[in-house]
């Protein structure tokens, strides 16, 4: 068994600092140590926008008095925004500095940067008309709209790995998280997390290329929109996807049982809907809250339609680092009975979540093997009179809990629904999730 909260602090590093995560982080303390600063400002340097946020932040927090000064210009800037009339003060927000280490102060510190954004870029122009070349954020570390850009992006990216992150830590016990199921079910929802962000950047830097290419032979606008039209999301994902695609299906053993279908994130429902329903339309929603109803999937939140190619290309393969260092661990924990048991012995998932997230012939092996453990140690524990099959399983109480996390929300919607019939066991691993209402 292996420490859930390790493997996605290296599925994080992998994403920030690709391969060379450790080397990068000891290169840096080894700067610290022998203080030559300007060297590990460029060490930072070359991870982009990142590095370069993390050279402004401690340009800031180099001195007592020059964090004072940043809050105080943020205290002026927010007394002279005349339309800001309900927002909540962040003038006294400090900027967070992050390390190498924990690649979670580095999320927090982008975080919190974005919340300031228009206070830092404010900060560093007025330094810009000092004197002293020392007083001034080095023209190499000042932030673009680009760069912002970026900084969004990986923060929509990493922020599934933090709350995991945050919801696995402690002891999973008095309803707590961090319990043994959480595990593989939070290693899929992370690595669809990643597979959706790896799906958009194939697809659209494909995109990309192709409108160079022929902008460059000197064709037609309409031939690029053809292009992109008749780009092949199946081809492109092909080339590079080494995990099976996840894809529901309806086992053997359940054929003919009434079923409800699952509908993923990534299939479209409109066809379902009949040609007179009305659209939802977003731009209607206050901007406040805008983020607490649409979607949260890569598409939705993403600015890659405004990014440049190189920054296109950089995140690409952030994506892919950290999502091939996440699939490695996911294939050794799968090979362990005890994960697959733990979802199978959750009342809430069961068997069923098994067989219609688990599809690929190793993951179908995994399952086996749960199945024949969990079979061994019921045959050899509980009594083999089975009651009779025709008897109805009596309605579980509900039971007051918060609203859903989207991690829960992400569970739930990977679970069929059926009857049930048959032997004591096989009642179990059919039996429905209890129902449960929200605490409002």
């Amino acid at each position: 068994m292996r420490c859930f909260g390790h493997i996605l602090n290296l599925v994080a590093q992998a994403f920030l600092y690709g391969d060379d995560a450790a080397s990068f982080e000891l290169q840096s303390e080894a700067y610290g140590m022998l203080e030559r600063v300007e060297e590990d400002l460029e060490h930072w340097r070359a991870k982009g926008p990142v590095g370069k946020l993390h050279n402004i932040v401690k340009f800031i927090r180099a001195s007592p008095q020059r964090t004072e000064a940043f809050k105080a210009h943020a205290r002026e800037q927010e007394e002279a925004d005349i339309y800001k009339l309900a927002e909540e003060s962040t003038a006294e927000l400090e900027v967070i500095q992050n390390n190498a280490t924990r690649w979670n102060s580095t999320y927090m510190m982008i975080e919190r940067a974005l919340i300031k954004q228009s206070e830092l870029n404010s900060f560093i122009q007025d330094l810009g008309l000092e004197a002293d070349a020392s007083k001034r954020v080095p023209a190499a570390d000042i932030l673009t709209s680009d760069d912002w850009k970026v900084l969004r992006e990986v923060s929509h990216i990493l922020e599934p790995i933090y709350n995991m992150t945050m919801r696995t830590q402690g002891w999973g016990t008095s309803g707590g998280h961090g319990r043994l199921w959480e595990v593989m079910t939070g290693m899929e929802y992370i690595l669809e997390h990643l597979e959706d962000w790896k799906l958009l950047y194939e697809d659209e830097t494909a995109n990309h290329a192709t409108e160079e290419r022929r902008r460059a032979q000197g064709e037609g606008l309409e031939s690029v929109a053809d292009t992109k039209s008749m780009s092949a999301r199946p081809s492109v994902v092909g080339q590079t996807r080494e995990r099976p695609l996840r894809q529901s299906r309806l086992p053997s053993r359940l054929q003919g049982f009434e079923i409800t279908p699952l509908h993923r994130r990534r299939e479209t429902v409109l066809s379902a809907c009949p040609p007179t329903s009305p659209l939802f339309n977003e731009g209607a929603l206050p901007v406040h809250s805008r983020g607490d109803y649409l979607q949260d999937d890569a598409r939705s939140v993403s600015n890659i339609a405004s990014m440049e190619g190189q920054e296109r290309a950089s995140i690409r393969a952030s994506i892919n680092a950290a999502w091939i260092k996440l699939n490695e661990y996911y294939t050794l924990l799968g090979r362990s009975p005890l994960f697959a048991a733990s979802i199978v012995l959750n009342p809430d998932l069961g068997l069923r979540w098994l067989e219609t997230n688990w599809t690929s012939p190793e993951q179908l092996q995994w399952l086996r093997d749960a199945k024949d453990g969990i079979k061994a140690y019921f045959e050899r524990w509980y009594s083999k009179n089975d009651d009779d099959a025709s008897e109805s399983i009596s309605a579980t109480s509900l039971t007051p809990r918060p609203e859903q996390s989207r991690f829960e929300q992400w569970v739930k919607s990977r679970q069929p629904k059926l009857s049930v019939t048959g032997s004591e066991l096989e009642r179990y691993y059919r039996l429905e999730p209890e129902q449960q209402t929200l605490i409002p």
